[in-house]
């Protein structure tokens, strides 16, 4: 059945590139017969001059028909019975939104549309752009003058409505920018001495068997039935190594949070387990649905597992009293603190959860503030990182879907008892989607502003690149600005037409696993060499049209702050399993750690690490298996899938080692393996080249 992202978080749009800027909007209107503009070759042509002035057509389509020959719309497993086509060429490079606001079915409702831009002759189309978001959608894309895109709607797979479909050419609205301050703060009680009685009321007195946390994806993967993989993108190469790992190099291996700790302390079992921690001089402070756990650093249990809420203990409100999960965990460096977070999600309102801690211990007490969404939307998928006087927020926005927020929490009020300030923007018309914000490793924060990365949650060849320039004395000054788009190899997102990205192979005939290739992958690691600023950014990326996973990295240097740069790039697979999941940081000697899972129908799920030395163009460390599922031969069986959301991998501040924690299967002990599993939490070196 097929989710309306205005009422259900299952909904987004995807965005390729051409270049420029635009907006462009689809209306049809109002006579019955097949319209003129029922096929490519006769495609309705919007003036060039668009849109200055503002231009808008419409046309009935209950005779339109749909020609078998038509290429396909990528964010849609297959088109309507009803399609008509549109040509424009503008005569100016600019961001256009394609949008088919204002259409609606022959009773009067909103009709369910999903369109997309294709460039080349009729018969030879390359899709550059595609939106299935909602029913009427708002496609905002770039463009360049004298290029000619041919516009094709349609409805969503199967649909075969009557009704108006309208086209609009308009200027682009600005971002949405909201101004939050944190209705709730206080200091909780020293984590480390709140007793069992303390977290009595946040387990709750129903019992529940399988609770899910809500993860928003966009329409692509959405579809209702399986389909071949998508169009094929570059193979990757087996590549020479110049190192490979011994047992040495990995330092210690431990497990941490399970299923069951969950159905042990809040009373039902949950999945995905959302893995990430971190480390700081003395600790390594690990969460996950719903819980935190915090080890010393020869793997010892201090705290937990815990709910983390309780890092709200006290405050009151929804961050006290619900425990809904997202965690992140950030260790900050520059000022030896620990960032907590979750978000909150229920009555009476939704929102998000910050606590920062007041020392450089993480069993101490911690600063607390809640945001209040309420009138805004669910804050989903929330993401962090630290920058130069900032704590970057990232979050999608559903309810009604609105795609991806990129804002700032002003760090100094943070790292305070007070009100703190959050600034955040939402582009228009649900455009923005795969973001990870920039999270800053290091004790050099030297001019690192607010950055963000995005794929454009799409197939494509080029990574986006914001920043907000932050106002903290007049927060309403507050600005963000797209200031790169950098080209890279061309990949593709879309591993399979199932259901969410349900694409990932496990053994034994089990249900496939979600990938989550339509966004980067937590975090965006910057770290500043002094001339230079480096980032680490990978995602899930089909390796050679076949659907099968692999992990897409990317080096972008900032030199000089001239502007970021793309420096490396390449596709892990050594070999046809699955590749997902992953995380990648670079540690201070320059050297890179990427961990991520594998599967396939023959590799029970498996935790994998792979490393790179100096100036190589690929990972020249080979593949080491620390956590190897084909021992232990254990599935996941929950039929939502749902695997991740997302891994972490952090570097030492001490010893510049690599900690990487990521989930297995494992069966739990009232279900077994439904919705059955376990992490590790893994720290090791990269070798030196032989």
């Amino acid at each position: 059945m097929r989710t309306n992202p205005s009422t259900d978080s299952g909904g987004h749009l995807v965005l390729s590139r051409t270049a420029g800027a635009l907006l462009v909007m689809l209306f049809c209107g109002s006579v019955y017969a097949q319209p003129v503009n029922d096929d490519c070759d006769n495609a309705t042509v919007v003036p060039s001059s668009a849109p200055t002035p503002p231009y808008s057509d419409s046309v009935v389509i209950d005779d339109a028909t749909l020609d078998p020959d038509d290429p396909l719309l990528s964010c849609n497993s297959g088109d309507g019975t009803k399609t008509v086509w549109y040509e424009y060429t503008p005569s100016e490079s600019g961001t256009v939104n394609i949008s088919t606001i204002g259409s609606v079915t022959s009773g009067g409702g909103e009709l369910d549309t999903a369109h997309g831009a294709f460039v080349g002759n009729c018969g030879e189309l390359v899709e550059v752009a595609c939106i299935d978001a909602g029913l009427n959608d708002s496609l905002l894309m770039e463009v360049e003058a004298g290029t000619t895109y041919r516009i094709k709607v349609g409805q969503f797979a199967g649909g075969s409505s009557n009704g108006t479909v309208v086209l609009n050419v308009e200027e682009p609205p600005p971002a949405t920018q909201y101004i939050l301050e944190s209705v709730r703060n206080g200091v909780s009680p020293p984590i480390g001495s709140l007793g069992p009685l303390a977290f009595a009321p946040m387990r709750g007195a129903a019992w529940k068997a399988v609770e899910e946390v809500p993860l928003g994806m966009k329409s692509e993967y959405s579809f209702d039935s399986s389909a071949g993989p998508a169009k094929a993108a570059a193979a990757a190469k087996p590549l020479p190594l110049t190192a490979e790992f011994s047992p040495s190099d990995i330092l210690q291996v431990f497990d941490g949070i399970e299923n069951d700790d969950n159905d042990n302390i809040v009373g039902f079992l949950i999945y995905p387990p959302d893995t990430n921690g971190d480390v700081g001089p003395n600790h390594y402070v690990q969460m996950g649905n719903l819980l935190t756990t915090i080890f010393d650093k020869a793997g010892n249990t201090l705290v937990g597992p815990i709910p983390t809420n309780a890092f709200f203990f006290g405050l009151g409100g929804q961050c006290e009293f619900t425990n809904s999960g997202d965690p992140i965990v950030l260790y900050d460096e520059e000022t030896d603190r620990w960032l907590v977070t979750q978000f909150a999600s229920g009555n009476p309102q939704d929102g998000l959860c910050v606590a920062v801690s007041t020392s450089g211990d993480p069993t101490g007490t911690y600063y607390q503030h809640e945001f209040d969404f309420t009138g805004i939307g669910f804050p989903d998928y929330p993401k962090y990182g630290f920058a130069t006087d900032t704590i970057n927020v990232m979050i999608n926005l559903f309810t009604p879907f609105q795609g991806a927020a990129l804002g700032v929490i002003d760090k100094a009020e943070a790292f305070s008892a007070g009100p703190a300030t959050m600034v955040f923007f939402v582009p228009p018309g649900g455009s923005a989607w795969g973001f990870v914000p920039a999270d800053n490793d290091g004790p050099v924060f030297d001019n690192t502003p607010p950055t963000f990365f995005t794929n454009n949650g799409a197939s494509g060849d080029q990574i986006d690149v914001w920043e907000v320039t932050p106002d903290y004395l007049v927060p309403a000054n507050t600005t963000l600005a797209k200031v790169a788009d950098i080209p890279v190899t061309p990949f593709d997102t879309v591993l399979c037409g199932a259901v969410r990205g349900r694409c990932i192979d496990q053994p034994e005939g089990a249900p496939r696993l979600e990938g989550i290739a339509d966004r980067l992958m937590f975090r965006a690691q910057t770290r500043d060499f002094g001339k230079r600023k480096v980032a680490m950014v990978n995602h899930t990326v089909d390796v050679d049209g076949s659907g099968q996973a692999g992990q897409r990295w990317y080096e972008f240097w900032n030199s000089k702050d001239k502007g970021w740069q793309l420096k490396k790039e390449n596709t892990f697979s050594p070999d046809g399993d699955h590749r997902w999941m992953g995380a990648i940081a670079m540690n201070a000697a320059g050297q890179t750690c990427m961990g991520y899972s594998i599967s396939s129908t023959e590799t029970y799920t498996s935790i994998g690490i792979a490393g790179r030395n100096g100036t190589s163009n690929h990972m020249n460390v080979g593949e080491y298996v620390v956590y190897d599922g084909n021992v232990d031969q254990h599935v996941q069986t929950g039929t939502a899938a749902r695997w991740g959301d997302y891994s972490s991998m952090s570097i030492d501040p001490v010893t510049d080692s690599c900690w990487y924690t990521q989930e297995y299967a494992s069966p739990n002990t009232r279900l077994g393996e439904l919705a059955g599993w376990a992490t590790k939490v893994i720290e090791f070196v990269v070798p030196d080249d032989d």
